[in-house]
C-alpha cells in the first residue's frame, strides 16, 4: 500500500507549493528544525490507518519467517550518504471508523483491522530531517492472505474512501492530538499515482495535507509503497516537509527493497 501527502495534488516529483499566507514558508532554519517532529508525528498519525489495532499471534515458524524478512528491509547504507537513522517510530493504535472505512472499501471490518505479525527497519532522516523513510514487512499465514490485503488498498474507491476516514471528526480528533492543540491540520486528500511509476505490480495510496503552527504552514507529503512477494508484503513509507519526496530516490528505495523480498 501506498501514501504521499501535501497541501495540493501534484505530479510525482513535482513541487508542493506552500500556502500564500503570512510567514507560510518560515525561516528555512525554523522548518528544518521542527521537521523531525513533524515527519516522527505524521507517520504515527497517518499509519494508524494502515496498520491495525491487535497484532495476531507469532509462531516458532513465523518468528523464522519474521528473522529471514528482517534481511532484507532497507538500512541506512541504502540511504544517501548524509541521511542518519533513528529508532523506529511505530505505534499501533486503533484505526479510527473502522466499520464506516470497511464499508466504503466493501471489505469485512477483519480486513481492515487485520494486523499479522511484522518487522520494521530503523527510521531513515535526511539532513534537516525533512525527509523520511521507514520500511516494513508483514507475515501472512499465506500468499492468497497477503494478496488479498494488498488488494484493499488497489480497489479503485480507496482513495475516496481514505480521505473520508481521514477527515473524520474521529480522525481529526485523534491527529489533533498528536500534532498538539497549537497545530491547524487542514483537509487531507487522498490520490493515487500509477502503479508504474514505482513498479507495474506495487500498490500506492497518496495523501496531501498542510499543518499550521506558530504562524508557519508546512506542507506535508507522505507516499506508502506495497508490494507483496509469497505470503510476505512490504511497505515503504517516504515522507516530506515541503516539498515532494526525491523521484529518484523513490523509485531507487523501491526497486532495492522489491529486489530483496
Amino acid at each position: 500500500m501506498a501514501i504521499r501527502v501535501g497541501i495540493m495534488p501534484s505530479g510525482p516529483g513535482e513541487p508542493v507549493t506552500p500556502r500564500s499566507s503570512a510567514g507560510a514558508r518560515g525561516p528555512a532554519r525554523y522548518v528544518a528544525g521542527i521537521g523531525r517532529l513533524w515527519l516522527g508525528t505524521l507517520t504515527c498519525a497517518l499509519a494508524l490507518f494502515l496498520l491495525a489495532s491487535t497484532a495476531e499471534a507469532t509462531s516458532v515458524h513465523t518468528r523464522a519467517e519474521l528473522a529471514q524478512a528482517k534481511k532484507s528491509l532497507l538500512v541506512l547504507s541504502d540511504m544517501p550518504k548524509t541521511w542518519t537513522s533513528s529508532t523506529a517510530s511505530n505505534n499501533n493504535t486503533p484505526t479510527p471508523d473502522a466499520a464506516q472505512l470497511a464499508a466504503c472499501l466493501g471489505v469485512s471490518l477483519n480486513a481492515v483491522n487485520d494486523n499479522p505479525p511484522s518487522v520494521s527497519s530503523r527510521d531513515f532522516n535526511s539532513k534537516g530531517d525533512l525527509q523520511s523513510v521507514q520500511d516494513m514487512i508483514e507475515v501472512f499465514p499465506t500468499a492468497a492472505a497477503a494478496q488479498a490485503d494488498l488488494a484493499v488498498a488497489s480497489k479503485r474507491n480507496a482513495p475516496k474512501c481514505f480521505t473520508e476516514a481521514f477527515n473524520s471528526p474521529e480522525s481529526r480528533s485523534q491527529m489533533q492530538s498528536a500534532f498538539g492543540s497549537g497545530a491547524v491540520i487542514g483537509t487531507l486528500d487522498v490520490t493515487r499515482t500509477p502503479s508504474s511509476y514505482y513498479g507495474p505490480h506495487t500498490v500506492n495510496i497518496t495523501i496531501y495535507f498542510p499543518v499550521t503552527t506558530n504562524g508557519v504552514a508546512l506542507n506535508l507529503e507522505l507516499v506508502e509503497v506495497g508490494f507483496v512477494k509469497g505470503n510476505e508484503e512490504q511497505m515503504i513509507v517516504l515522507t516530506s516537509v515541503q516539498s515532494a519526496f526525491p523521484t529518484s530516490l523513490s523509485r531507487r528505495l523501491t526497486a532495492l527493497a522489491d529486489a530483496r523480498l
